[in-house]
C-alpha cells in the first residue's frame, strides 16, 4: 500500500528546479535547515534519488515524472 504524501511549495519548487535541470544548485550541504528537511522528505519518498557516485548530488526520478503529468493534466483540463 502507498502512503500518502503531501507536495507543499518548498518540495514542489525543488522538484521544479530538477526537472528544469538546475538540481545542479542544490548543493545538500549548503542549504538551510527547512530547505535542507524539504529535499529530505522528497528522497524519503521517492522523488529525487542519488546522482551517479556523488552523495550530495541528485536526479528526479519516474515519480517526479509522473506527478508532473499528473499536474500538467490537472492545469489543462485534459
Amino acid at each position: 500500500m502507498t502512503e500518502a504524501f503531501t507536495i507543499g511549495h518548498e518540495e514542489l519548487a525543488i522538484l521544479c528546479d530538477f526537472v528544469g535541470g538546475w538540481g545542479g544548485k542544490w548543493a545538500a550541504n549548503n542549504l538551510r535547515t527547512d530547505k535542507r528537511q524539504a529535499l529530505d522528505r522528497l528522497i524519503t519518498n521517492g522523488f529525487l534519488e542519488p546522482a551517479g557516485d556523488a552523495v550530495t548530488k541528485y536526479k528526479h526520478t519516474d515519480k517526479t515524472e509522473l506527478l508532473f503529468a499528473q499536474l500538467c493534466v490537472g492545469i489543462s483540463g485534459g
